[in-house]
């Protein structure tokens, strides 16, 4: 027997929810109550001096992820973490900030993504001490089943004492 239309629906709608919650679920949510929109802070992080990877004259990528590091958003003169989380393996992180307590240009002039994980952690021959820093940059906006979204990535990254 065939499903029916309402399966259907609920199978697709259950799909679609579980599709947006992945995403969230990686990344640390700072709220409180109904959400109106979110800031999504996301980058990708190699390990090198300045976040970026080196490309070979195929294409290839020859700088490897920085995995497991911590990434914290830090904001105003205080520095005040706004959130914290770990990069996936492949050198991706992503912070969710709700949109009630800053506004986008408050988020990008007085914000910046800090890694406080030595960068000799993923390679030796890299400094023990210091932290990649980077400023801000919007992205495009989107919108997630009902849910606006913000998007805002890194720039170039540098190293600060």
């Amino acid at each position: 027997m065939a499903p029916s239309k309402r399966t259907m629906l609920f199978v697709c709608l259950l799909v679609a929810a579980l599709a947006v919650a992945v995403p969230i679920a990686q990344g640390q949510i700072i709220t409180i109550g109904p959400i109106a929109g979110v800031y999504r802070i996301q980058g990708l992080l190699f390990c090198s001096l300045n976040g970026t990877a080196s490309v070979g004259t195929n294409g290839a990528i020859l700088t490897p992820p920085f995995s497991n590091a911590t990434v914290q958003l830090r904001c105003g003169a205080n520095d005040i973490v706004l959130g914290t989380v770990q990069t996936r393996a492949d050198g991706t992180f992503s912070i969710l900030l709700d949109v009630s307590f800053y506004t986008l240009p408050q988020i990008l002039s007085g914000c910046r993504v800090v890694v406080t994980t030595p960068l000799a952690k993923c390679n030796v021959s890299l400094p023990s001490t210091g932290t990649l820093t980077s400023a801000l940059t919007s992205i495009g906006s989107t919108i997630v089943p009902s849910l606006p979204t913000s998007n805002i990535g890194t720039g170039v990254f540098s190293v600060s004492a």
